[in-house]
């Protein structure tokens, strides 16, 4: 098994001026680093739902196949972060007894997360490479750029060379040629 730091959910947000795409703030148990995961809207509103802690999840569908599963057969997993490939994260859900691993998105690990208490982690690479130091100083929330997708790196693009900021538009174009796939 790799080395991992085990997360919390920190926090949940939209970008300003886009509310179909969410943000999602883990940050380690120390609260020192953290990543952002950007979901749907479909998955930020299931977030809510459950951050809000209002009674109707609990009798929600995913709620009441975890409490099954607890009762029937324990919940013997983990949820681990563990790559971003093109601007999304991936994650496993593994057994823990025979660490048989199965693929899921990053935003349903965590929604899986606040659902079970299920322990959520990030590999170590991973934190190592993506992860942000936390400024509590300021309330704005950085991102990696290849942790945003190509349709929302392009959008950049077009903004910054609107507003004439070159290095800016410099930075995001090399960042779009690095995931270009070579032609075969």
């Amino acid at each position: 098994m790799q080395d991992t730091v085990e997360l919390k959910l920190h926090s949940l947000a939209e970008i300003v001026g886009n509310p179909d795409v969410g943000v999602i703030v883990l940050q380690d148990m120390a609260g020192a680093n953290q990543i952002s995961v950007l979901c749907d809207k479909l998955m930020k509103d299931e977030l809510q739902l459950r951050l809000s802690k209002k009674k109707v999840c609990n009798t929600m569908l995913p709620e009441i196949l975890v409490n099954i599963l607890r009762v029937n057969v324990g919940l013997r997993y983990e949820l681990v972060i563990n790559d971003i490939i093109d601007g999304v994260y991936r994650a496993m859900i593994i057994d823990t007894d025979t660490y048989q691993p199965l693929s899921l998105r990053a935003a349903d690990a965590v929604l899986l997360h606040c659902i079970s208490k299920i322990p959520l982690y990030a590999t170590t690479q991973l934190m190592k490479r993506q992860a942000l130091p936390v400024n509590p100083l300021t309330p704005a929330m950085a991102l990696p750029y290849n942790a945003l997708t190509d349709k929302m790196l392009s959008k950049a693009l077009e903004a910054a060379v609107s507003m004439e900021k070159y290095e800016l538009a410099s930075i995001i174009r090399d960042e779009l040629r690095k995931r270009e796939k070579p032609d075969t």
